[in-house]
């Protein structure tokens, strides 16, 4: 028999499913049984309300990428599993597509509910310590102690790291899978050498 835990990781990858292929407004009781194979008293069993079902998905997905990027290998040549881990973050390939539309349609309807609106800003912030490691990692930084200038440029140059990945990825997302794995690392490598590395 599947325990709670199970019956909510599977609907909550149900309902990612459906929101890569209908968006938010395509989330019911319904359609997420439908996609889960599960009856509709199933899916209310676990979540009693629609939004409940949404915040749990989104808190799924979040720790999911999270899980991932965490178990990413970090050690041998600095730049090369930093990029690695970037170029996790892009929408390189048909799951990483899913992921990062499903992505979107959450953040896009986090603003509807005040948990929501809390995870996502605790999602950003996860992220940009992320970016802020792999710019001291890239320039050789020790960890941080007590602030200092360096700290400063490093933790500027992670929000400007962050907002090039998003915005990279956006633009991705609009290409064929075959095009975006060819460009996509390639703008990459260029902005980390213009922008990251390059730096007096």
């Amino acid at each position: 028999m599947t325990n709670t835990r199970d019956g909510r990781y599977r609907l909550a990858d149900a309902l990612t499913r459906v929101v890569a292929r209908d968006g938010i407004t395509g989330v019911s009781v319904r359609s997420v049984a439908t996609e889960a194979s599960v009856s509709g008293g199933t899916v209310q069993h676990h979540f009693p309300t629609r939004a409940e079902m949404i915040l749990y998905a989104m808190e799924w997905t979040s720790t999911q990428v999270e899980h991932r990027l965490v178990s990413a290998p970090r050690w041998g040549d600095v730049r090369e599993w930093t990029r690695g881990i970037l170029l996790d973050l892009l929408p390189l390939s048909a799951d990483r597509r899913q992921e990062h539309a499903v992505w979107l349609a959450f953040v896009a309807h986090a603003d509807t509910h005040p948990l929501l609106a809390q995870l996502k800003r605790q999602t950003s912030t996860k992220l940009l310590e992320l970016y802020s490691d792999i710019v001291r990692a890239r320039r050789g930084a020790p960890a941080r102690t007590k602030p200092t200038n360096d700290d400063y440029d490093i933790d500027v140059d992670a929000v400007l790291l962050q907002s090039f990945v998003d915005g990279l990825s956006l633009h991705l997302a609009d290409l064929e899978l075959d095009k975006a794995a060819k460009v996509g690392p390639a703008l990459l490598d260029r902005y980390l050498a213009l922008a990251v590395d390059n730096v007096g």
